[in-house]
């Protein structure tokens, strides 16, 4: 089942806590939350030992929802097949329930007649949690929902390497390998663009307090 990659909240908590927003973006729905790329909004920096730290920012309010708003970017070539992954993040502002993390396998695939993206995602939040799934087209499935880690103060470091003896993906968060996964749906992925993802919360505060996330790579 399809579920939204924002927060585990029902529609009637939101409801209860909407006077506190500056920022009201339309009706409440139960709809998907958008989904969209967003390369303009993650800039790079090249640091010290091979890393690019790349930001994300924003407090424009035409990014907020009463469902969430998730963006994305990809950069470089496609890596087929897709072998090891390390990212270094933090997310020093914006709500704690919010969402951030890896993309990674990302390409377009003909489906039903028209080209689509799809992609496997891996995030986690402040509040201690991560999640996997999968986005075709503007549609999240989760391979597991929200589950605790051991989280760090600060930058947290989720690798995802493929194991090929067994055809699974293998999540470590922390130097703990915290589960294994596979992709079994069609299209299969197996290879593609890496990138950044992160959600902005229906909690977050915009304008007045908006979100910030730093990415940590060698690529």
């Amino acid at each position: 089942m399809i579920k939204r990659i924002t927060v585990l909240l029902t529609v009637i908590i939101l409801s209860g806590c909407l006077d506190d927003f500056s920022y009201i973006g339309g009706n409440i729905t139960d709809n998907q939350p958008p989904l969209i790329w967003a390369d303009e909004l993650f800039t790079e920096l090249d640091i010290n030992d091979g890393y690019t730290k790349t930001t994300f920012s924003t407090n424009n309010k035409n990014h907020w929802t009463y469902e969430g708003f998730t963006m994305w970017t990809v950069w470089g070539d496609d890596v087929t097949p897709f072998e090891s992954r390390t990212v270094k993040m933090e997310k020093p502002s914006g709500h704690s329930s919010g969402g951030y993390g890896i993309v990674f396998c990302h390409g377009e695939y003909e489906i039903n007649g028209s080209n689509t993206y799809v992609m496997l995602v891996v995030m986690i939040r402040n509040s201690g949690q991560y999640i996997i799934g999968k986005v075709i087209g503007g549609d999240f499935t989760d391979f597991s929902w929200w589950k605790p880690f051991t989280q760090r103060t600060g930058i947290n470091e989720i690798k995802v390497d493929y194991i090929e003896s067994s055809n699974e993906y293998r999540l470590t968060i922390n130097d703990v390998e915290l589960e294994r996964f596979s992709d079994d749906s069609i299209p299969v992925l197996t290879g593609g663009k890496n990138g950044y993802i992160a959600v902005v919360s229906p909690l977050d505060n915009f304008p007045i307090t908006g979100i910030n996330i730093n990415f940590y790579e060698r690529r």
